[in-house]
This record gives structure tokens, C-alpha cells and sequence, in this order.
């Protein structure tokens, strides 16, 4: 398996670094390959194991965009539960209509 990651500078470094990676909003992302395939480990600031979509890639760059999208995803949804705790805190929203709205499957 080799892991990639991108730098500051925009470009592509190998394996040869000792953290290839890239830091999106606070979340590092690495690229692996393995074989003809590409998958992506997105680590959030707060947790020391890596969250992925489970998916695989033809290439490098479709799978830094779907790890951009996914840790987009990620803070979008973090940012709701904060507003949605919230308001169960504050009586606006009932605890079943909490749960309804943070049912994301």
C-alpha cells in the first residue's frame, strides 16, 4: 500500500515522506493506494482513529475530491447536532422530533 498526500504547495508527495498528508479544516487526509485503486482516511481533530466513506477510486484525484466532500459532510453535520442539541436544551424541539431530525440513515 502506498499513502500520498498533498502539501501546502499543491503537489503530490510519495511514500517517502513521514506524514504524507493533508490538513482540510483541521481534519488530516490521506490518500492510499493499493493495486489500481485509491481510498481515502480522513482523521478529525478530535478523535485519534480515521472515519472513510468506504469507497474506491480510479484515481488520486477523485479520491482527494470525495475526501473534501466527505469531510465537508462531516462538519455539516457535527454543526447541526450542536444546533439540535441545543434546542432539545432549550425545550424547542421535542425529544422525538430530536431524534427524527439526526436520523441521517
Amino acid at each position: 500500500m502506498q499513502v500520498f498526500g498533498w502539501y501546502a504547495g499543491g503537489s503530490l508527495q510519495g511514500a517517502e515522506h513521514e506524514t504524507p498528508s493533508l490538513n482540510y479544516h483541521g481534519w488530516r487526509i490521506d490518500i492510499l493506494q493499493q493495486q489500481s485503486v485509491f481510498t481515502f482516511q480522513c482523521y478529525p481533530p478530535d478523535l485519534s482513529d480515521f472515519l472513510d466513506a468506504g469507497e474506491e477510486y480510479t484515481d488520486r484525484g477523485t479520491a482527494l475530491q470525495a475526501a473534501y466532500d466527505f469531510v465537508d459532510q462531516e462538519i455539516a453535520i457535527r454543526a447541526f447536532l450542536e444546533v439540535a442539541n441545543e434546542w432539545l436544551w432549550k425545550g424547542v424541539i421535542s425529544e422525538a422530533e430530536y431524534w427524527n431530525l439526526t436520523n441521517f440513515e
